[in-house]
């Protein structure tokens, strides 16, 4: 067998593997906080094109999600749904979508899950084609090992088969950063608009890729200076770059546009409802006044997360409750759930570059002027740090780098072997926590069970567990459970008979408890009510740990 067709048939069991695990994960995970209202975000403004329904996140991502199951929902339902300019709405429209559809609720869902699942492999694709061109020395071996540490992590596998954001996110980032680097080393017109087609389809995911702008404006500086010629053709190239640059912007703003329909197009900021202290701030200002080339909805929406980020909700770290940043947050998320096989690829790539072997200087910086700004955007910041999903974005562009300088460093005849290793201990580590992979915690803070005490929220717990509570309370032959749960639908769709105790009045029988509500407070859904539940304090040892975030208790007379 030639080395083409290996490699192809490798990149095959490759997303075969990481197939096996999205998919069947998605089937074992029950419905998680967000996705209440990601589904139904996507669904209506598919069926409907009201651009209110993108209420709290931009389209493009909740629109693909929706597609497995567009017209699934009839049309008397869909209009039962109100469009709010309100961007909290995305709650209100999640929990009655589910109650219109309670009987194929958690179909929907499962089959909305098939976007993002497809969205990661089209990132594992991308980047082992990125990985060979970075890397000639082995372009096979270095694609491979960046794609699989990406399709293979724990962290990714477990956002991959949720509805959300965060991974169509990280794909769309990581093709806009592609294409940008296509421009740079042949600026044509072609390359430009490709830039600038990518680049607005990045900002149709998530507000972190706006600091694509930026990014790109750093490259292009540092790109054109590392250059040593100074003949006047390469003058006139640099002009020809600089000024394909700002044309990218409207080329990215005309696509932004195209996502919301152009509805409420060149809206003043004075114009539209807003939240935020800063928003408010300047749409009284003059800027206020001045008409923007965006949608009122993308505004809206922006204004929506500052909102919600600067919310009086803690966070955790190493167990740990502490309000607005913190700027060792993500070095001790990364610390904690990153998976030892990465850890030891990154440490021989890091090695491999202090020895000489690293990518050339563009190169390095194209794959890390992005992760660097997103890692301290977020880690500097004085509002509420999210969890570790927020830095999935960024990870496309560490696998490359670990991956290409791997490659590089390593001798030829350990290559495959080593590649090998951390590609197969990298799987098993995916394997051993199948399918709980969003309550990951590596060994080196006792892993899945111990993760609780160091981190709370996204990072263990947003819900994921019902289906197996409803496992044990059959196995068992529990009837009823008291339930104090960390999550946004209805138990009852998983057939849980539950009851949720007042505070200080538990009752002899189970109790199971979320162990986010362990650190925060969160209104659960208790037969058609939300009902604030947390912190929670049971001095008492569980009698049984599901999936990691999900304790129960034995509560005798």
């Amino acid at each position: 067998m030639d080395e083409k067709r290996w490699l192809a048939l490798a990149l095959v069991v490759l997303l075969g593997v990481y197939f096996g695990f999205a998919l069947h994960g998605a089937g074992r995970t029950a419905v998680t906080v967000d996705e209440l209202g990601h589904l139904p975000s996507g669904l209506l403004y598919l069926e409907t094109g009201d651009p209110r329904f993108a209420s709290l996140n931009p389209p493009l991502v909740n629109v693909i999600s929706a597609l497995p199951v567009a017209g699934e929902v009839s049309p008397q339902d869909l209009a039962r749904l109100e469009a709010s300019e309100d961007p909290f709405s995305f709650w209100e429209n999640g929990y009655r979508f589910m109650e219109i559809n309670r009987s194929q609720y958690l179909d929907l869902m499962d089959r909305a899950r098939r976007g993002p699942i497809f969205i990661v492999a089209l990132l594992g694709v991308l980047l082992f084609f990125w990985a060979g061109r970075l890397s000639p020395e082995a372009p096979g071996l270095a694609g491979l090992l960046a794609a699989g540490l990406v399709l293979l992590s724990p962290n990714v596998l477990a956002q991959a088969s949720l509805v959300g954001t965060d991974t169509g996110t990280a794909f769309f980032v990581a093709l806009s950063v592609f294409t940008f680097g296509l421009f740079l080393n042949r600026p044509t017109l072609a390359f430009a608009l490709c830039a600038g087609l990518t680049l607005g389809l990045a900002q149709l995911t998530k507000f972190y890729a706006l600091l694509l702008y930026p990014s790109f404006l750093i490259l292009m500086i540092f790109w054109r200076r590392s250059r040593l010629e100074s003949s006047s053709e390469e003058t006139m190239s640099r002009r020809v770059q600089w000024w394909a640059l700002v044309a990218m912007v409207p080329v990215s703003l005309v696509v932004i546009n195209c996502g919301y329909l152009w509805a409420e197009f060149s809206a003043t900021l004075s114009e539209v409802t807003l939240q935020s202290p800063l928003m408010q701030s300047i749409s009284n200002s003059a800027l206020g006044r001045l008409p923007l080339p965006l949608p009122a909805a993308y505004l809206r929406a922006f204004d929506g997360q500052l909102v919600e980020v600067a919310s009086g909700m803690p966070s955790v770290l190493w167990g740990e409750r502490f309000q607005g940043g913190r700027w060792d947050y993500f070095l001790g998320l990364l610390a904690m759930k990153t998976p030892i096989p990465i850890f030891l690829a990154f440490a021989v790539a890091v090695f491999g570059a202090a020895r000489g072997h690293g990518l050339p200087r563009r190169e390095s910086m194209l794959l890390w002027v992005y992760p660097v700004l997103l890692f301290v955007v977020l880690s500097l910041g004085e509002r509420r740090q999210l969890g570790l999903r927020a830095l999935l974005s960024a990870a496309p562009f560490v696998a490359l780098w670990t991956a290409s300088v791997f490659a590089r460093t390593v001798p030829r005849r350990w290559r495959l072997p080593g590649a090998a290793l951390v590609l197969v201990g990298l799987a098993s580590t995916s394997f051993a926590s199948h399918p709980h992979h969003l309550a990951y915690f590596n060994p080196l803070v006792g892993g899945r069970d111990q993760g609780y005490q160091q981190a709370s929220d996204a990072n263990v717990d947003i819900g994921q567990d019902l289906g197996e509570l409803a496992d044990y309370l059959n196995a068992s032959g529990e009837e009823k459970v008291q339930l104090l749960y960390f999550g946004s639908v209805d138990p009852g769709l998983y057939g849980i008979d539950y009851v949720v105790p007042e505070p200080g009045e538990l009752q002899p029988g189970l109790l199971a408890v979320s162990v986010s509500l362990y650190y925060l407070r969160y209104p659960m859904y208790d037969h058609g009510t939300l009902r604030p539940v947390g912190p929670v304090n049971i001095p008492l040892e569980p009698i049984a740990s599901i999936g990691g975030s999900i304790h129960i208790f034995r509560i005798d007379p």
